[in-house]
């Protein structure tokens, strides 16, 4: 009774069951991301003459850019923002690139994952493939104990969370991701593996979904090997530390994380990475180290 109050109370906004806190809706102020083609007539209405200079895929990621710095996040084809009037405690966070210093300990992991490979594609073709979908099924299990999803329902949440579409989705052709195509023109993956050994691929340890825009990154999830020998390489701070890398070698100004909740185990290990800012009354705070 208590959440189909709130849902009712707030009518402008998508309401939805907590995913942080127990007992408590989550509102959000959600609409469809705009394609290439309609950016660029968002873009070409606003100041024509200037949509000519750029591609449609420029155009959505200029205006994503603009998003981001509103505290807005993709998810699938949507974008969304936490805007829950009863609750403030989801605090968009960024980083200015230029400025970030890796602390003691940031180095260290560094140095203890030298021996992984990385490469970036993207290639939506390669978003959703066995490998990943074997790697993410094992993460969420690890993560999700007492839910049971077969490997097409994996297959389907990353399909989603890569935010690719099939272009015909009742034909034969469409259940092979070979047809699929992302619906934001940025979005990369990130992929971790071991050394090669003997003439053969490294071993797929961690993969992460980002969306690069002109001016930004948004790391958007991060999915690895729930293996004992994995978990000691701290991967998720390893993960935005080349993120973050990536940044300076594409030239961004800004690196974007998500959430930041100080009562969340799960997200109050972001504000580790200093300096940084956090969105709050519609205005981005620069927090000093320590400085809460």
């Amino acid at each position: 009774m208590e959440d189909a109050a709130q849902k009712d109370s707030f009518p402008d906004l998508f309401a939805s069951p907590c995913g942080y806190f127990d007992n408590r809706t989550s509102h959000y102020t959600v609409f469809r991301l705009p394609t290439p083609e309609d950016s660029f007539e968002m873009i070409k209405q606003e100041n024509p003459g200037s949509a000519e200079r750029c591609s449609a895929e420029t155009c959505q990621q200029l205006i994503f850019d603009d998003l981001l710095a509103e505290g807005f996040r993709r998810a699938d084809d949507y974008i969304y923002r936490a805007d829950c009037p009863d609750c403030k405690k989801c605090i968009p966070i960024r980083l200015a690139v230029k400025s970030f210093e890796p602390s003691k300990s940031q180095r260290h992991t560094l140095k203890h994952n030298s021996d992984i490979m990385l490469s970036i594609t993207s290639d939506a073709a390669q978003f959703v493939t066995d490998e990943k979908v074997l790697l993410y099924s094992g993460y969420d299990k690890r993560h999700n104990p007492g839910t049971t999803k077969t490997q097409e329902e994996y297959k389907s949440e990353l399909i989603q969370m890569n935010g690719c579409i099939f272009p015909h989705k009742k034909s034969e052709q469409a259940k092979s991701t070979d047809s699929v195509s992302p619906v934001y023109s940025g979005t990369l993956n990130m992929e971790y593996r071991t050394k090669p050994e003997n003439g053969r691929q490294g071993r797929l340890i961690g993969v992460g979904i980002v969306d690069a825009a002109v001016h930004s990154l948004s790391s958007n999830y991060f999915y690895y090997d729930i293996s004992p020998e994995t978990m000691k390489r701290s991967l998720g701070t390893y993960s935005i530390l080349r993120e973050i890398d990536l940044c300076r070698r594409l030239a961004f100004e800004w690196y974007y994380l998500g959430y930041w909740l100080a009562e969340c185990r799960k997200m109050v290990y972001k504000a580790n990475f200093n300096p940084h800012q956090l969105f709050q009354n519609n205005l981005w705070r620069t927090i000093e180290n320590n400085d809460r």
